[in-house]
């Protein structure tokens, strides 16, 4: 979590901890403050890197026009997350994985980090083409 959080100070994004939300409220990114709202109460906190990386890599990858799109089409949205998705798997691969990536036990990984199963496919592309 420490190296996200330097990141987000990196890129002068302010991370707010919230403890008023209910256990199922996800994180958001407010992408003209530059803030993210993360919750603290939130059921499964093996998901937070994973959850800060993606809000993280709305506000550093992500376009003002996004929120315009996002609210569009379920399409777009889609489009948007997943683009955000790889984005994040990737700051999670830069940032802690230490060992070659063609090394990597993408199960391990996938569960050491929280990241959806539903994301595996996205994993290993990622993680043979980098």
């Amino acid at each position: 979590m420490e190296r996200l959080l330097k990141l987000a100070e990196k890129e002068h994004i302010e991370i707010i901890w919230s403890q008023e939300l209910s256990p199922t409220t996800p994180p958001i990114a407010a992408y003209n403050l530059r803030c993210i709202i993360m919750n603290s109460n939130w059921y499964n906190p093996n998901q937070f890197i994973f959850q800060l990386a993606h809000e993280l890599s709305h506000l550093i990858y992500g376009d003002p026009l996004d929120l315009y799109l996002y609210n569009q089409t379920p399409a777009q949205k889609f489009k948007i997350e997943s683009q955000t998705n790889d984005y994040a798997i990737q700051i999670i691969l830069h940032l802690y994985n230490e060992s070659p990536y063609n090394r990597i036990n993408i199960v391990s990984f996938m569960q050491e980090y929280a990241i959806p199963t539903h994301l595996e496919s996205r994993v290993r592309f990622l993680i043979n083409t980098l």
